[in-house]
């Protein structure tokens, strides 16, 4: 038996058992798993503190870390949330998921150029797609596959779309995109992510360039398809409120490099505003910023 199989067995078998438990209990769980990764994960969390710290300079030490832990805990809790979705009734739906400013969607979408959705690493971006039931058109998400765990990738986009996504795998998608866009599709679209310095822009975040994916302003200005951030603000134990934010203009005459340069950044300063309203969400053990250098 595969490592793959034992861990969806291992997962599989969990998720039976939270689903036994009280949601206080479920609750719980996920903080209890947190805290553990927190304790144990010696590398990640100096990763998570040390981004803190380059974002928040001025806060004391026992903030910092208090603030990766808790980033630790929602990790876990983000989890067990994952598990229990595909299991949500349609009435479990609408009483704990909510949208805010729905009609700057409802309008982008007007246009039939599609909509390019902005998602980021915050609160719980793997269950965003339960939100697709805001919207009667399909939300497509790009999606980096698991490199040699096929297995367990597939399990993981089940537990995906089982929320009402539908999944693209990241790779050579350019073509797909541009088609589901004339299609009036949502693509869905993690603009956080580090991209390699080869392929990527630098551009500003928290005052220090870092390599950024050049593709959703490329993509935002060629098709025209308008750019829209979304964020989930958590209200509790998968409770949670989608907020639609304006749409980005994706400004289109003048030399390209500097356009593309200058779009991008607008969608690095909507992701400043959010992680400053809400530092214990964002996905602070990435390394956003690389490594240090010595």
């Amino acid at each position: 038996m595969s490592i793959d199989s034992v861990l969806i067995f291992i997962l599989k078998l969990f998720q039976l058992l939270i689903r036994i438990l009280p949601e206080k209990a479920r609750y719980g769980v996920g903080i209890f798993f947190g805290r553990i990764a927190y304790y144990i994960l010696k590398s990640r969390r100096d990763v998570a503190i040390s981004n803190i710290r380059r974002v928040f300079a001025n806060s004391d030490t026992s903030w910092q870390k208090r603030i990766a832990k808790k980033c630790f805990e929602n990790m876990g809790v983000n989890f067990v949330e994952l598990l229990l979705v595909p299991h949500l009734s349609e009435t479990e739906c609408d009483d704990r998921f909510t949208i805010e400013n729905r009609h700057f969607a409802d309008d982008a979408l007007k246009t039939k150029k599609g909509l390019i959705a902005l998602v980021f690493h915050f609160a719980n971006w793997e269950i965003m797609g339960i939100t697709s039931r805001f919207f009667e058109n399909d939300v497509i998400a790009l999606a980096r596959p698991l490199k040699r765990h096929v297995s367990l990738n597939n399990f993981l986009n089940s537990l995906r779309v089982s929320t009402g996504l539908k999944i693209l795998p990241n790779i050579n998608t350019s073509k797909d995109i541009m088609r589901c866009l004339k299609e009036n599709k949502i693509i869905a679209i993690l603009a956080d992510q580090r991209e390699k310095r080869s392929k990527g822009v630098l551009v500003e975040l928290f005052g220090q360039d870092v390599p950024t994916s050049r593709g959703i302003a490329m993509i935002g200005m060629k098709t025209g398809a308008p750019v829209i951030p979304f964020h989930l603000v958590r209200k509790g134990f998968l409770r949670y409120t989608l907020v639609c934010g304006e749409p980005i203009e994706m400004e289109r005459k003048g030399n390209i490099e500097e356009l593309i340069h200058k779009n991008t950044r607008k969608i690095n300063a909507f992701l400043e505003s959010i992680i400053l309203q809400y530092p214990e969400e964002w996905f602070w053990v990435h390394r956003r910023w690389g490594r240090k250098r010595r």
